[in-house]
């Protein structure tokens, strides 16, 4: 405001903070909570890790938790660019040098040509020290894993989203059980954000003693 912007700008500007600094991260949480009530080994196994940490520390197998879960539901599940010059595909179609030009980050990350069983949800291939494993056995190439998009117009916020995430889901497993009511109920809705339909429901139990819970 003051630096004298148009209303319009303004309202832009702000539209897009509440969309890429909250519902991005709401939907991400719900994403990572509904794939682990449908995959119970995995959450098991995120819940020891978690308390065998130490303060202060994340065990590998939460960000990989994270990134998988980005990589099937990304938030933000299209984006688009201004062409900077003509480009040639196929049998001889032409996108023009200054139109613009939407792609699927959704359908990148699931292409079946680029990720190995792209539909199943597999922490693992996120392993530190591991490259995530392409169809063929290859690692995939560059820009296969773009839900903050890429290149200079890379979301700002990448690095403390994921942050974000990581001191959440640590602590509510640290503090509370989960046990999916609905978890092969899910799908995608496909809003300003990539949404779980009709919803992640949940009973929730304050972990406090193997013999004393309190249900919230």
């Amino acid at each position: 405001i003051d630096a004298g912007l148009p209303d319009k700008t303004i309202r832009d500007q702000m539209l897009t903070m509440l969309i890429a600094g909250h519902d991005t991260s709401t939907a991400l949480l719900a994403w990572i909570f509904a794939l682990l009530g449908q995959h119970p080994d995995v959450y098991a196994a995120l819940v020891r890790d978690l308390d065998e940490s130490e303060p202060g520390q994340n065990p590998p197998l939460l960000d990989q938790v994270i990134k998988e879960s980005l990589r099937l539901y990304p938030p933000i599940h299209i984006g688009n660019r201004m062409v900077a010059k003509d480009v040639t595909f196929g049998e001889g179609e032409t996108i023009p040098a200054g139109a613009r030009m939407f792609y699927s980050i959704y359908l990148t990350q699931r292409d079946p040509a680029i990720w190995e069983n792209p539909d199943q949800f597999q922490p693992e291939r996120f392993a530190r020290g591991r490259t995530p494993q392409g169809s063929t056995g290859q690692a995939p190439p560059p820009m296969s894993f773009i839900a903050f998009g890429g290149g200079p117009r890379a979301c700002i916020g990448a690095a403390f989203g994921q942050a974000e995430a990581r001191i959440v889901v640590s602590y509510l497993l640290q503090n509370f059980d989960f046990q999916p009511i609905n978890p092969h109920e899910i799908h995608p809705h496909m809003g300003a954000t990539l949404e779980p339909r009709p919803g992640v429901m949940m009973k929730i139990t304050r972990r406090q003693s193997p013999n004393q819970k309190s249900q919230i």
